[in-house]
This record gives C-alpha cells, structure tokens and sequence, in this order.
C-alpha cells in the first residue's frame, strides 16, 4: 500500500487523494478485503482502494483518459462497464452515503478487479487485448477492447448478481420490520460473496417476510387468542361502558333481544350486567431454538429450502412476530454447541435474520444450559420457556430435560415435522406443527 507517483491520484475527479479521510477510507477497505481473503492485495494500488469505496459512496466522476500503465487501463475499463451496468444503478441506491455498504461493495469491485488482472497475466491473448485497446482508432483496438468487456461483465454478473431482486428485498424488511433491521438486512445479503449463495439467502429472506406479514396482519385482525384481547371472565359487574355491551351476561342478552322496552328501561338507569375481565398478560418468553442443518429443510420435501418455508425460516418467523408484537422475549440458539444468551430484541431479530446450518443437534445441553441461565438469574424463572426443534436427535435424556424444563413457569415444546421424537412423551405441553404456514404459527401463539 505504498505510495509513488504514479499513486498520488485515481480515475475519479470529485475525489481528493490526498485527503486524509481518504486515506483512512482505503486503509478501511484494505482491511475488509483482507479480512474477506480477496488474494493479490499487493497488486492493488492505493488508488484503486480509493476509487473503490467512492464509486459506491457518491456520484462517480470519471477523469479524461490518461492512462499510462496496464493497472489504471484495466480499473478504469472495470469502472466503466461498472457503472453503467444494472447491477450499479440498484447499488448505488442502497450505498450512496452510506460507509458500511460501500466498503462492502468496493471489496466485490475488488475481488473484479484481482480475477480480471491474473487473467490478463495468464493470458496472452488477454494481455495483448488490454495493450491495444489505448489505440482507440483502430478496428483492432475496438475489438480488443470488446473482448476485454465480455470478460469484465461476465465477472461483474457472477460477483454482483441479480441487485434488483436484492433491492426489493431490503425494501420489504425496512417496510416490515423497520429501518434499523432494514440495514442489518442490507449487510447481510450485500457482504455474501457469490451470487448462488445470495440468491438463496435472499428466497429465504423473502419467505419469512411474508410469512411475518401474513402472521402479524392475522394477529392484529385479533384471530389470535381472544384472552389476551378480552381478558379472562372473573365475575359479574354493572356495564359502565358502552363497548362492554359485548359482554352482556345471557339474561341481559335475552332481555335485549325479546323484550326491548325492559332492556331499554335497564340501559338507561344503567343496570345492564356485563362479564367482568381481567385483563391478560402476553407471557414472557424464553427462547431455545434449533438451528441444526436439519432445521433448514422443508417439511414435506426433506431438502433445502428454496422457494418452500424450511423449518428455521417458520421458527424464525415465530420469533420475529413475538419479539414484534410486545413479548418480553430472550433466546439462545443451539446446534451441537449451545450459544451465547440474547435479550437485546435487535440481537434476537439480527442473529435469525443470518442464521446458517451448522453441525448436529444437542437438546438436552441446550435445555440444561437454560436452567443453568435461570438459576443464576432468577427472574427468568418466571418465564415460559419455549423449545423450537425438529426433534431429530438421538442422543436425548429425558430425565435431564424434565429437570431442566423445571426451571421454569411453564413451557412448551414445539416440534416441526412428520418424524417421531423421544419429545413427545412429554405429554400434552408438545405441539406437532406439519404445516408451516400463518395458520399453524397463530395457533402456537394461541397456546402460548
């Protein structure tokens, strides 16, 4: 990263090179680029980390061409194709002045760039392309340099991907779980690497929005528990308010329905009786959620979700709804290893939004290290723990699991999937889910 003349400025005419937060800015995208393992970084110039950031940072300004070594001939012809490519034009919408993002999206440039120039320097045809494309008059430059742009968005469609399906997608999560998480959700599908990945991640992503939208448009329809909106009768009392007229007792009712003047009569002297309630509240929650590789099948197809819900996007989605809704809500995930405690709500939301299959399944650790977390802490013995699992593990301890569950309120145990579990004899507090749709997500809450 050394500086020489031939360094001192890029290709971009509203950048200062010399400036130091512009040095600053290209130290921070040689660090991420080398923390992402981009190889060659010695081959970079300083220049072309400057650019790299700024093309995604504010409007490009291209410099006139005075390109006098094979390095700046090559980015500004990557640059070119760059920023009049599709990708780009969505880009730039989600990075302009936004530093994250475009140091994100300067180490794909990056990553271009590196590929494209070991290219020309194992291929000699490539080599002697970029060496004519600087004669713009000839036919040959023209081909040559049409040979070189193939080449250049070709690698910028592997690295780059479909952005317009990405944007939409980032715009739904800020819609839907608001601007914060939005930007979570930016980081997270922007810094994957390789297109097939991200596409999948972003079938994902969009598979549990909808799900999260559909669940909570049900739940605010009030399809959900009608306790927790009415309340649990306690008792009879005299109606005080016009909207208790819902709850007359059945003799009121009768009254108003055959014999209107005695009903009329008793309104008006306001000696109407109506169900008392107390009013419910939503249960705290305790979260333990497998995150196993089996968790990220379907249900009916046993293989990777795509375009179908996967077991941990509907107990993500479960989740989420909770966390959305008002529920005072921690979690701990767990594969074969159990992990940390979370009760920031962003951290819960956060870490289902980028969960990835790893290992094998490990319940009785994961609901021993819950008890553990509520004998030290003996406000969350108060909480309802809540196990989300397809069950599939063969090593379960049953004894160690009551006692574990003992910790606690209540709990219950959701199981996702047709197969059997040693779970399901723990009795009628196990809930089997075989369809992973609004419908059954609503009608575990309504447990709950």
């Amino acid at each position: 990263m050394g500086q020489s003349s031939e360094e001192d400025y890029g290709i971009l005419l509203n950048v200062d090179y010399g400036e130091e937060l512009t040095r600053y800015r290209l130290r921070e995208v040689f660090l991420m680029a080398k923390r992402h393992m981009v190889p060659n970084l010695e081959k970079v110039k300083s220049y072309i980390l400057a650019d790299s950031f700024y093309i995604h940072y504010r409007q490009p300004i291209l410099r006139s061409s005075a390109d006098n070594d094979n390095y700046r001939a090559l980015w500004r012809l990557i640059v070119s194709n760059y920023i009049n490519s599709e990708q780009y034009a969505e880009v730039s919408r989600l990075t302009r002045l936004n530093g994250r993002l475009s140091r994100i999206m300067a180490v794909k440039l990056l990553r271009i760039y590196v590929n494209m120039l070991n290219r020309i320097e194992r291929n000699e045809r490539l080599s002697n392309a970029l060496k004519d494309a600087s004669n713009k008059s000839s036919q040959s430059s023209r081909e040559s340099r049409n040979m070189l742009d193939r080449e250049i968005r070709s690698l910028i469609s592997f690295y780059m991907g479909n952005m317009k399906k990405v944007n939409d997608t980032i715009n739904k999560a800020r819609s839907v779980l608001g601007p914060a998480i939005g930007h979570e959700v930016a980081e997270l599908i922007l810094d994957t690497d390789v297109d097939p990945y991200r596409a999948r991640l972003v079938n994902m992503l969009n598979s549990l929005l909808k799900l999260v939208v559909e669940s909570s448009r049900m739940y605010d329809e009030g399809l959900l528990n009608e306790t927790l909106d009415k309340g649990v009768v306690t008792g009879i009392k005299r109606m005080s308010r016009v909207n208790e007229v819902k709850d007359l007792t059945p003799t009121n009712r009768a009254l108003a329905r055959f014999v209107k003047p005695i009903y009329a009569y008793k309104l008006a002297t306001g000696s109407l009786t109506v169900k008392e309630r107390r009013m419910m509240r939503k249960p705290k929650i305790y979260l333990v959620i497998d995150k196993s590789g089996s968790m990220f099948y379907t249900v009916m197809n046993n293989i990777f979700e795509y375009s179908n819900v996967s077991k941990i996007t509907w107990a993500a989605a479960l989740a989420i709804v909770m966390v959305m809704k008002g529920h005072e809500v921690v979690a701990r995930f767990f594969d074969q290893q159990i992990y940390q405690l979370m009760t920031n709500k962003k951290d819960i939301v956060k870490t289902l939004l980028s969960l990835v299959p790893l290992g094998g399944t490990n319940i009785t650790s994961a609901i021993r290290a819950a008890y553990e977390d509520a004998r030290r802490n003996p406000a969350l013995r108060n909480y309802k723990l809540v196990l989300i699992t397809d069950g599939e593990d063969d090593e379960l301890d049953l004894a160690l699991i009551k006692q574990g569950l003992s910790g606690f309120s209540d709990y219950r145990i959701i199981l996702i999937g047709n197969e059997h579990s040693a779970l399901e004899m723990l009795g009628p507090r196990v809930t089997k889910i075989h369809n992973l749709n609004a419908r059954s997500l609503i009608n575990v809450l309504r447990r709950l």
